[in-house]
């Protein structure tokens, strides 16, 4: 299994946090979500996934890992908003969206996937974060916002990696709003044909004290900048990238538009781009496209070598899915290593888990079994086949180790529900009594 590393551009928040655990019952009625959208992406296709309230999933081609056998492959996105996270954002920080999960959750990408997010109660959109729920570090962490639509009242950050995002205002000391010190931003302009996403390599030098002293924790290890693009469309430059001012060395990164047949490469300047944000980026009028933006310039001496950025994870390898998905996710870190097993039930005594991965008619798979590696675990249950009729359950078992949080996505005919709850008796036996129902349903 790989080791995983943190994407994002890691920033404490000072925040005391509480937590919202959901109980430990059987959690078949979990809080209902309002909307929700789902869309299918191949690893040559491209694609966007839209509720009507705005938020949205943009994929360019090549983003898809292929599967084990090196071929295209597919992955079901998904939204759902509001949702009940993993834990509460303290009450310094304000929300100004609402919590939004997106998945596939514990799954690391080719190529970054531009999420957008409306925001609400404000005026001024400088004075907005972006936070994602980091499972490792149990904690949530600001992602540098990359696209910003005064207008629409939305903003967007392109990331390796979903899960829980919420957007939000987060208290300063003392509070600023379009202050001197407010967050600044890189601009780069590169080849119009080419896709680039910008990954901080390090940062120094900070302008103002307290961002040194209070938002910064350990190293930097890199932050997915913006494609600049939609995916149909083609690229449209320039690249933005939102950062608090400081000195900076950035990592160039591109790609090419995909075919229907082939996988785009993706190379990364072998020199890092150097500058120094001094200055605050502020939206004005109407169609504004912020106003303030610091050039970062191809530096000289490099050249362009095949791969990514040190601090991008390895892709995860697709799993299945179809018209059937159910995808169990929990974290294994340094406070637990959990084994915690997948179960789906079904008609003619059907049973499809780690022992019996295929179901007897061949009509359902597991791909996925994960122990207790340390990392983003994933269990993974999809139809192959036309399933049989009758009634199905879908159940979560604590095989081995310590208790643990988990979230199951289950998609049913282009349906998604996240479910999530929590495992704490362990039940190596596999006593189907002792397991916690996560959903039953009648397939027709």
């Amino acid at each position: 299994m790989k080791k995983i590393f943190t994407l994002f551009f890691i920033l404490s928040l000072l925040m005391i946090f509480t937590t919202c655990k959901k109980s430990e019952d059987n959690p078949t009625e979990p809080t209902p979500t309002n909307e929700s959208a789902t869309g299918t992406v191949s690893s040559t296709g491209n694609g966007s996934i839209k509720t009507n309230s705005g938020y949205e999933i943009y994929v360019i081609a090549g983003t898809v890992p292929q599967n084990q056998n090196g071929q295209s492959a597919e992955v079901t996105f998904s939204i759902e908003t509001p949702v009940t996270p993993p834990k509460e954002v303290s009450a310094s920080v304000e929300k100004r969206g609402e919590y939004t999960q997106l998945g596939p959750e514990g799954f690391y990408f080719r190529w970054p996937v531009r999420v957008v997010f409306p925001y609400k109660n404000t005026t001024d959109p400088s004075e907005l974060k972006l936070l994602h729920y980091d499972g490792i570090a149990e904690s949530w962490e600001i992602v540098p916002i990359s696209m910003v639509d005064k207008d629409k009242k939305i903003v967007g950050a392109d990331v390796l990696e979903l899960g829980y995002y919420l957007v939000a205002k987060v208290g300063q000391n003392p509070p600023k709003t379009m202050a001197d010190d407010s967050d600044g931003g890189f601009e780069f302009q590169g080849e119009s044909n080419y896709y680039y996403t910008l990954t901080v390599a390090s940062v120094t030098n900070f302008k103002y004290a307290w961002q040194a002293a209070a938002w910064y924790s350990g190293n930097i290890v890199g932050s997915s900048g913006s494609t600049g693009s939609y995916p149909t469309g083609g690229p449209k430059p320039p690249t933005h990238i939102h950062l608090v001012q400081a000195t900076y060395q950035i990592w160039i990164t591109r790609t090419t538009p995909g075919t229907l047949s082939t996988l785009p490469q993706i190379y990364t300047y072998s020199v890092p781009a150097t500058g120094t944000i001094s200055q605050p980026v502020t939206y004005s009028g109407p169609l504004s496209s912020g106003e303030g933006w610091t050039t970062l310039s191809m530096p000289g001496g490099g050249q362009w070598i095949e791969g990514t950025p040190q601090g991008w994870p390895v892709p995860t390898v697709t799993y299945g899915t179809g018209q059937f998905q159910a995808t169990l996710t929990w974290v294994n870190n340094s406070s637990h290593s959990t084994d915690v097993d997948l179960h789906l039930f079904g008609p003619n005594n059907m049973h499809v888990y780690y022992s019996t991965p295929t179901s007897t008619e061949g009509s359902l798979a597991l791909d996925r079994d994960w122990r207790y590696v340390y990392g983003n675990a994933t269990e993974n249950i999809y139809s192959t086949g036309t399933m049989p009729t009758g009634s199905y359950t879908v159940k979560v078992n604590l095989y081995g180790g310590d208790a643990v949080d988990f979230s199951v996505r289950i998609i049913k005919k282009g349906t998604t529900k996240s479910y999530s709850g929590r495992v704490t008796t362990v039940n190596s036996g596999d006593d189907e009594a002792k397991m916690i129902t996560v959903d039953t349903f009648t397939w027709q």
